[in-house]
């Protein structure tokens, strides 16, 4: 039976609480056997970060290093994270060991880098932290709610685990 959801973008930080997200998504990946992506967006420095570090390192090759070293470093934390919420969920892994989950991490203002990659990789649904404590009428942090406001397609939000 299909559900007209064949891809699935999850979107996590990289802080020990976003796991009830990925347990959230990788549910919903089984529920419609869609295939399931992990993306993790760094924010961008600031303008005038980026100016100071301009002036203030004159080699572009090492800039461009140490702007790159960001996003080398995210994705290996992404990488670990995904490993530990496997050995956490054995059952979980098993049950969906014999699909793959890709992942990808970009820099840029996140609400804006999560919308332009769901629409540009054709993503049928993007699940994602409420980022607050309670799950009131204000239930979503900025990125999220920047996201629903942006997405092209059904954004769900996942509320912290109790």
């Amino acid at each position: 039976m299909s559900h007209g959801i064949e891809r699935i973008l999850c979107c996590v930080g990289l802080r020990a609480d976003s796991d009830y997200v990925l347990h959230q998504a990788v549910f919903l990946a089984l529920a419609t056997q869609a295939e399931l992506h992990i993306l993790h967006a760094v924010k961008a420095f600031p303008d005038e970060m980026r100016n100071t570090l301009k002036v203030n390192i004159r080699d572009r090759d090492v800039l461009n290093t140490l702007m790159e070293q960001r996003a080398v470093q995210a994705q290996g934390e992404l990488e670990a994270k995904l490993a530990t919420f496997w050995q956490r969920h054995p059952d979980l892994h098993e049950t969906f060991c014999d699909r793959q989950i890709s992942s990808t991490v970009l820099e840029g203002y996140p609400a804006s880098v999560i919308s332009h990659f769901a629409s540009r990789g054709n993503f049928d649904m993007i699940v994602m932290a409420a980022n607050k404590r309670r799950f009131s009428a204000n239930y979503a942090g900025k990125v999220t709610k920047g996201v629903i406001k942006r997405a092209k397609v059904p954004v769900v939000v996942v509320p912290r685990s109790p």
